[in-house]
């Protein structure tokens, strides 16, 4: 067999160890049908065999580059065609909730701006509708990709874009998602108010949907903003406004961009912003820790980004509470988990973690803020560490 080998290959058979095996003829022609086509197939075989055998037994290997790919535009655009941009924005949205942004970003957003061309195409006007639909879609997942691995500026690039399709697709309900995902960037930074102009701004595209889901969602990013700023009473009456959305609407069909709220349900909307609100006033954190009960206990295999950032707080307020071995037996999970997620703005959550595991005293303590540390750096940009 190794014989054959090397006589198709043109292979001395010394350097195999085959030197006393009688020759094997083979009287096929195996020429290729190009000039061209036949030098890039020796060159090829040649660095083949180089990377087999460990010598450039075929001749000098040749240098491997990309070919250029000239991009093409289909002369129609179809129902399929935006079908099958739909299924690959799931892809990309099902890999970021699994596996963190930075495990998609790079391939959505490449997908995004080969989407973005097939506008130049002649098509129906309901199909080019649909296609601004998905567009916006698409978007809006790469906007929140880079917001998660902390690329803020192409975050606000790509939602809005996102917001310009949705407006041209006529979807005011994915007008005020993206809008309240955009204000969840200065959210995390640690600018309520500036996130609350956005959410605000949200309300109109959201009146003008109608009731129904979208109202849950501005209403619950309301209340984080108003709790973050310790503002109690209001965050209260949102996070009741929202829990009374939840209700009425729970049964109904839900755009798939909306999934993940259904998901997380009232007891995430609850247990976070009565977490923030507990950064000011402690009477807040049992509160807090029974909602993010309710919110862990609910939660689903495929979230596992938002289950590990729920988990995290919900082991920050046992900590803090003084249930010290339960919460550090759920810290260690956290980082367990944490580690196979590529999510700069989990391993950023995790800071209330790690302080409230070494102000808990103890060794092991001290040892679990240490790793949560460690964690953090492998996820963060080399300017940050």
């Amino acid at each position: 067999m190794l014989a054959r080998v090397a006589d198709g290959l043109g292979c001395p058979r010394e350097l195999l160890g085959l030197a006393g095996v009688p020759a094997y003829l083979d009287d096929q022609d195996h020429s290729a049908g190009t000039e061209v086509e036949a030098v890039k197939r020796r060159q090829f075989l040649a660095s083949a065999a180089a990377v087999v055998v460990g010598d450039p037994v075929l001749g000098v290997p040749a240098v491997s580059a990309e070919p250029v790919l000239r991009a093409t535009t289909p002369s129609h655009v179809g129902a399929a065609d935006v079908h099958r941009l739909r299924a690959a924005t799931a892809a990309f949205r099902g890999l970021d909730y699994r596996l963190g942004g930075a495990a998609c970003r790079a391939a959505a957003a490449a997908h995004a701006r080969e989407a973005e061309r097939l506008l130049d195409t002649s098509m129906a006007d309901g199909v080019r509708r649909d296609l601004h639909s998905a567009l916006a879609d698409l978007h809006s997942v790469v906007g929140w990709t880079s917001f998660d691995s902390d690329l803020v500026d192409h975050a606000r690039h790509h939602f809005l874009r996102a917001l310009e399709h949705a407006k041209l697709a006529d979807d005011p309900a994915l007008c005020a998602f993206v809008l309240c995902r955009t204000g969840h960037i200065y959210l995390a930074g640690g600018d309520p108010h500036e996130a609350l102009k956005l959410f605000q701004l949200a309300e109109l595209p959201a009146a003008e949907a109608g009731r129904g889901a979208i109202e849950f969602v501005t209403s619950c990013y309301q209340a984080r903003a108003y709790a973050d700023m310790g503002r109690a009473r209001r965050a209260e009456e949102l996070v009741t406004r929202s829990e009374d959305v939840f209700a009425q609407y729970a049964d109904d069909s839900v755009p798939h961009w909306l999934a993940y709220f259904r998901a997380g349900g009232v007891g995430s909307v609850r247990g976070n912003a009565y977490f923030a609100l507990s950064a000011l006033q402690p009477a807040y954190a049992p509160k807090a820790l029974e909602a993010m009960r309710v919110a862990v206990n609910g939660h689903k295999a495929e979230l596992e980004r938002g289950n590990l950032m729920d988990l995290s707080t919900l082991a920050t307020l046992h900590l803090r509470l003084g249930n010290r071995d339960h919460g550090l037996r759920l810290a260690a999970n956290v980082i367990d988990r944490a580690e196979s997620v590529a999510s700069q703005r989990l391993r950023q959550g995790l800071t209330p973690l790690a302080r409230a595991a070494a102000g808990c005293g103890g060794a092991d303590g001290r040892d679990l803020a240490r790793r949560i540390g460690e964690v953090a750096r492998v996820g963060s940009p080399p300017w940050r560490r």
